[in-house]
């Protein structure tokens, strides 16, 4: 069910890895300072006091680096071509055994 390695699951639920292109489902309407948010501090799309981001996102391993490099990632990826994808919102632990 998880061959692309696209889900996790845990004791925080189900979650479901983003889309990350420059369509609008992905981060096409992010500001640079959003996407820095999100891969620094792992706010949801960047919004501060939202919901941190779940696994699959290992965040965490992002929180040291140089403003710079965020740059080239956010640029690159806004180069790229859009993909439209919605991605499923996370399914709470009380719903995942009744859902998978």
């Amino acid at each position: 069910m998880n061959e692309g390695l696209t889900m996790a699951v845990g004791p925080w639920g189900v979650s479901f890895a983003s889309d990350i292109t420059s369509d609008e489902t992905g981060i096409g309407t992010w500001t640079e300072e959003q996407f820095s948010k999100a891969l620094k501090q792992g706010w949801y799309k960047g919004i501060d006091g939202g919901r941190k981001l779940l696994p699959p996102m290992p965040w965490q391993n992002f929180t040291e680096m140089k403003d710079g490099d965020v740059r080239a990632m956010y640029l690159n990826l806004k180069s790229t071509r859009p993909v439209r994808n919605i991605v499923p919102s996370p399914v709470s632990p009380r719903l995942q055994a009744s859902t998978f």
